[in-house]
């Protein structure tokens, strides 16, 4: 603790009672009764020793001296009470002088220089020593006075000043003792106050601040000099809730603990006790700990406990908690609570091919979009993944839940900045309307959840209400993944080769190399391949499929390559979340190193419609798979929305014409060439899908095409069949 503080702890005397401490009243306590004590011994000897003609102006002389030793030298100390005493023994010597007695003069002179003064300046022997040597040193100046008395009395009154002498003498040692040591401990308990970590702070039964250090004072806002003496409740910075428990401490005598306290921004957690003397409760004690950072880390354990860390959303059980409760208030009223399960279309896709960090923001938007649409009051959580729920209580009927269906797939439909790309995030959404009284919150989550499904299986951005016949559907489509996984996890899903023929008017068409097509066959029939693949992608297996479906057609097309000695290719088609991913050029070159195949004999083929999911990123991944020497393919040409500008600048030598045209030629043949001179236009060789008749093969080769393939030509066969068809052996579909 500062001087200052000290100082403003303790008006009045330096060292003294202080008045806010003890209770005694403020006039009393200025008086010290050891200095009246010495000052009326004082004035004793002074009338006693002057003659009768004086006594009158010599009492009133040592009365003053008495009021001003009582009054003033209980205020001051050091210096000034050095002054303060030693001019009224210097006066009172000039009084007695005056009136013609030098030997009591002299004395008084001596002594009370000495013993009221000692105690500041000379040791306690040293006093001792002159006080009992006073009646000596009496005697012996009484025969420079006059008419002291006979010699006896005299002698008597030497004792008597002697005995006095003593008494103030040690009266005044011991009280200077302890003064100091109570300033000592005041001290050290003041420095211990100032470096505890905790507020500390001691109130009278009126509720006055008698003592508080530094920590307890920033409770309030209020320098320590601006609250020592005031009563707590006369701060306008203290909350009433601190005044109440003081109150019920004093009255109670009981300990309050655990007390919280808010000032601002910072929280205190406290405990006050009571101050004790006797029986008797004299105050109130306080013990302050601030807690701000210790509360804020409970409140971000317990937000992360209910809510999504990446959107700030309620996360799934913060979710069921409130949809439990609205279906416990709506079953009063017989109402009907809307569930909403929201899944962000082909999300791996988008999200593989626009990166994790932008993935992360596109949830983060669509986050703030879902918010926008409900009303206040409603839920909406993230359930996980790309995964949302809503709770509709305002919703009372199937059309108003339908309503907030469209109004979310609207908002989804807007296309999302995400740095210097648009993205095209839609939502396929589940409605459930729940009974109340009849629904559960698991069943209610289960039935959106099924409808959202049926909504994605419906061609996604669409919406779908839950219906019981659902629920089989739903049985069914847990059973069709699991039996994907499955399959994938033992290589049951099948490679065939459909050949492609080199187109030449003049002669024959001429096998140069194959196209490798996923099959899954189950006992319950084939799996048409969009089906499977599209669930892949969902399920997230599509790397898995795709790199093992790469090594099994190189691995295969480079044993016929040394069995044959032709310079055979295989064509391979990729999935968008393949061509998104970083690492795929990676994994490409890996497989031709272990199969050891020319990277010239794979072309890998892309659909026009992915490419133009993302500009930027495809032309930056097909740079790195040109840049491995493979060949790169455009599948399905003529469908998409690509401009020639666009297609010149990708690193492409061949175009798939989509099998649409070829289906209708001969009728269609001006809108056939046309699509083949875009293709030339742009320096890129012609492959033609679809070809299934002998006419359809005419107008191909008419229209100079590089190279067909169609069930015409022949269909997708086996590794075995293939391997026939290259032996020379007439080859059918297997």
């Amino acid at each position: 603790m500062s001087a200052g503080q000290r100082d403003a702890r303790t008006p009045g005397r330096r060292g003294g009672p202080d008045p806010r401490r003890t209770g005694v009243p403020q006039r009393l306590q200025t008086l010290d009764p050891l200095a009246m004590i010495a000052l009326a011994a004082h004035a004793r000897a002074v009338t006693a020793v002057a003659p009768e003609s004086a006594r009158a102006p010599v009492l009133a002389v040592a009365a003053l001296l008495v009021v001003l030793g009582a009054v003033g030298m209980a205020g001051w100390r050091g210096t000034t009470a050095v002054a303060v005493r030693a001019g009224a023994v210097l006066a009172t010597a000039y009084v007695l002088m005056a009136l013609h007695q030098p030997a009591s003069g002299y004395f008084l002179l001596w002594y009370f220089v000495v013993v009221a003064i000692y105690p500041l300046v000379l040791p306690q022997r040293t006093g001792r020593v002159v006080a009992l040597a006073a009646p000596g040193i009496y005697l012996l100046l009484l025969p420079l006075g006059a008419a002291d008395g006979p010699l006896p009395v005299a002698a008597l009154r030497a004792v008597s000043l002697g005995l006095i002498g003593l008494f103030v003498n040690g009266a005044a040692t011991a009280y200077r003792d302890a003064e100091v040591d109570r300033d000592s401990a005041i001290a050290q308990l003041d420095t211990y106050a100032e470096a505890a970590p905790v507020g500390l702070a001691v109130w009278d039964p009126s509720l006055r601040f008698l003592r508080l250090n530094a920590s307890f004072a920033e409770l309030t806002g209020l320098p320590v000099e601006a609250q020592l003496g005031r009563v707590l409740v006369d701060l306008p910075q203290v909350e009433s809730h601190l005044a109440l428990t003081l109150v019920r401490v004093l009255t109670s005598g009981e300990p309050v603990e655990d007390v919280e306290l808010v000032s601002g921004t910072r929280v205190w957690t406290s405990s006050f006790f009571p101050v004790r003397v006797g029986d008797r409760v004299m105050g109130v004690g306080g013990v302050a700990l601030e807690v701000t950072e210790q509360r804020a880390v409970e409140r971000a354990l317990s937000f992360s406990a209910t809510h999504d860390a990446l959107t700030g959303l309620p996360n799934r059980a913060l979710f069921g908690d409130r949809l439990g409760v609205a279906l416990a208030q709506a079953a009063p009223r017989g109402a009907q609570v809307a569930v909403l399960f929201c899944d962000i279309d082909r999300f791996k896709m988008v999200n593989h091919s626009i990166g994790h960090a932008a993935g992360d923001d596109l949830l983060r938007v669509v986050a703030e979009r879902l918010a926008a649409v409900l009303d206040p009051g409603e839920t909406v959580a993230r359930l996980g993944g790309d995964e949302f729920g809503l709770v509709c209580t305002a919703v009372t009927d199937l059309a108003g839940a339908l309503a907030v269906a469209d109004r979310v797939c609207a908002a989804m439909r807007v296309p999302i900045q995400l740095g210097d790309r648009p993205v095209t995030a839609t939502v396929s959404v589940g409605v459930a309307l729940c009974e109340a009284g009849e629904a559960d919150v698991v069943g209610a989550l289960r039935d959106a959840d099924v409808a959202m499904y049926q909504a994605k299986d419906a061609g996604r951005d669409q919406v779908a209400v839950f219906d019981v016949s659902m629920r089989s559907r739903a049985g069914d489509r847990l059973e069709f993944h699991g039996a994907l996984r499955a399959a994938i996890e033992r290589d049951e899903i099948e490679v065939a080769y459909q050949p492609v023929m080199h187109l030449d008017s003049r002669g024959a068409p001429e096998l140069v190399g194959f196209e490798a097509l996923a099959r899954w066959h189950r006992p319950e029939g084939d799996v048409p391949p969009p089906v499977f693949i599209a669930t892949a992608e969902d399920l997230g297996l599509i790397h898995v499929l795709g790199e093992r479906v790469l090594r099994a057609a190189c691995t295969t097309v480079q044993q016929w390559r040394q069995e044959t000695a032709r310079d055979l290719t295989i064509a391979v088609n990729l999935s968008a979340a393949q061509l998104a991913d970083g690492r795929f050029a990676d994994v490409v070159a890996g497989v031709l190193a272990d199969v050891g195949l020319p990277a010239s004999a794979l072309q890998l083929e892309i659909t026009e419609s992915i490419l133009m999911t993302d500009v930027d990123q495809s032309q930056r991944r097909l740079a790195e798979l040109r840049g491995l020497g493979v060949g790169l393919a455009i599948d399905d040409f003529g469908t998409g929305y690509s401009s020639l500008a666009y297609l010149r600048d990708l690193p492409v030598d061949l175009l798939k014409i989509d099998r649409s045209f070829t289906q209708r030629l001969p009728e269609d043949s001006p809108m056939f060439a046309f699509v083949v001179d875009l293709a030339r236009a742009i320096g890129a060789r012609t492959v033609v899908e679809g070809v299934e008749t002998a006419e359809q093969l005419a107008e191909v080769t008419t229209a100079g095409c590089d190279m067909a393939q169609g069930f015409f030509l022949s269909r997708p066969l086996t590794p075995a069949a293939a391997t026939r068809l290259l032996r020379g052996v007439p080859a059918a579909s297997d």
